[in-house]
């Protein structure tokens, strides 16, 4: 009959990353036609697009793919699903089965012993990972690859999984599943920046299985993440850092509860060393001496060593070593969401009442909210305020990258929020334009070696180049402070300088010009 007609071809499956390029390998597919309906199987292999013959559809001869696989074997592949294709139809017509992608996919898979009830499930997969980092964490959490943190996450995105599709097997992973499931995720109303996330989440998990052998479709892979959160990179919005006179409050109010005082010494500890809350509570006596603080980041597992301010040791002489505990934690153990609970308090009492505006993207709807600044103060505050306090003081970038662990400056960029102080510091710069004038290189004696340095044309001509331009004006004037190492008047520049010219001058900075 008719609809027992069929044709099946194979093809790559050429998608694109983000960025255009196609994989250097891609996925052998069989394209299965049938009474206008079209399914697609994958043969289980890759190939490079210039070892694969498209007329006849076949690996070419004497090659081998990435994993060592040889062109016999893969070409052997595709002859065994080609027959079990025609063995499926012809087997749908002897019953006289209706003919759905459905059941040919499922016909096709029993021909080719790959039936769904032989194999684990995706959710079947994911717990035993998550059992496997369980187990870690419960006998040895100092070599455990996950935190607690992180096993929290992976179990609450296994929920979301088994919540929208269970009995999920990783050849149904594809482009238009994984789009239904970031929808899903947003219809929940959970955030566009948790959601994010959550793809990211998932996308490691696959890689995982991929590696031990659970799964072979790697369509995953190339997937583009459709939400993405706009409010992200505001630096007015959701996240802030502490100005001094808030840091001086937290520091200084009174209190009697000691649970609020140990984690009052915890964040002000983490503000003054830019270490994050895994690494300050993990800390032993063993990682001090004298003045120095040596750590392994639990996060990047990147050692970080450098001298502790006055008051971060003023912290630690508060929590001193019992004689008969041979290397203690310095500070109390307390969970992560314990402590962000009593930093709210901490806030509360320092004062932090001000109004803050919050703004939360789920979709393409952008929701406001005014909340207490108080109910925003949470652990990564700490790190923010030590970047932008360090910033402020006029400390190099490289030497606050030498001690927060960030490899690039546009990561440790991410940590800067300027407060209002700060911001109308740099906007002061336009009374003083009022009176005085553009401030220029010129003003400040340069001379033709720094001039050629900064890659700048002579006095005349810079002039005309740059008239009005008060940004490359400031940015010339804090990379000339920079290479005549004046400190202070490298930082009075800085504050001047809109986010694109401060990321300019930190790459020639970087660059050790």
């Amino acid at each position: 009959m008719d609809k027992y007609k069929h044709r099946v071809s194979f093809r790559l499956e050429k998608r694109k990353d983000k960025n255009g390029n196609l994989p250097e390998e891609l996925p052998i597919n069989a394209d299965i036609t049938f009474g206008g309906k079209r399914i697609w199987y994958y043969s289980g292999y890759r190939i490079a697009l210039a070892k694969w013959d498209e007329k006849v559809q076949r690996v070419r001869r004497n090659n081998f793919n990435s994993d060592d696989v040889s062109a016999a074997d893969i070409n052997q592949r595709l002859v065994k699903i080609a027959s079990a294709v025609d063995d499926a139809f012809s087997r749908l017509e002897l019953k006289e089965e209706e003919v759905t992608p459905t059941t040919v996919r499922d016909e096709l898979k029993r021909l080719l012993n790959e039936e769904k009830s032989t194999r684990l499930t995706v959710a079947q997969v994911y717990q035993l990972l998550i059992d496997e980092r369980e187990n870690e964490l419960k006998s040895s959490s100092a070599t455990a690859q996950w935190t607690k943190g992180t096993l929290t996450k992976h179990k609450t995105m296994l929920r979301h999984l088994n919540d929208f599709k269970s009995g999920l097997y990783f050849e149904d992973v594809n482009d238009d599943l994984l789009a239904r499931f970031e929808l899903f995720l947003i219809g929940k109303g959970l955030s566009n920046n948790y959601t994010h996330q959550s793809m990211k989440t998932i996308k490691g998990f696959f890689n995982w299985a991929t590696k031990k052998g659970y799964n072979r479709n790697v369509a995953y892979q190339a997937y583009s993440q459709r939400f993405h959160d706009e409010t992200k990179s505001d630096s007015t919005i959701n996240l802030y850092a502490l100005s001094e006179e808030e840091l001086v409050a937290i520091q200084t109010f009174p209190t009697s509860r000691k649970a609020i005082d140990r984690t009052r010494d915890i964040f002000v500890f983490a503000c003054y060393t830019g270490l994050r809350f895994s690494d300050v509570i993990a800390l032993r006596w063993s990682n001090v001496s004298g003045d120095i603080l040596d750590v392994i980041s639990k996060k990047t597992n990147h050692r970080q060593r450098f001298a502790l301010a006055t008051e971060a040791l003023r912290i630690l002489a508060k929590y001193p070593k019992a004689p008969d505990e041979d290397d203690p934690h310095i500070f109390p153990t307390i969970s992560n969401q314990k402590y962000n609970s009593h930093l709210k308090e901490v806030g509360k009492l320092a004062g932090m009442i001000g109004d803050w505006i919050t703004e939360k993207q789920s979709g393409r709807t952008k929701t406001r909210e005014v909340r207490p600044k108080y109910e925003l103060l949470t652990s990564h505050v700490a790190r923010r305020t030590f970047v932008t306090m360090c910033l402020r003081k006029g400390m190099s970038p490289e030497d606050i990258r030498a001690v927060t662990g960030h490899t690039t400056a546009d990561m440790m960029m991410k940590y800067v929020k300027f407060d209002d102080e700060s911001k109308r510091d740099k906007m002061s710069i336009l009374n003083e334009n009022a009176h005085i004038g553009v401030e220029t290189v010129f003003d400040h004696a340069i001379t033709d070696d720094e001039r050629i340095r900064l890659g700048l044309p002579t006095r005349e001509t810079y002039l005309e180049i740059f008239e009005g331009d008060t940004a490359s004006a400031n940015t010339h004037l804090a990379v000339l402070a920079h290479i005549r190492g004046n400190l202070d008047a490298r930082a009075e520049y800085i504050k001047r300088l809109p986010t694109d010219k401060l990321n300019e001058v930190l790459e020639i900075i970087m660059k050790r010009i």
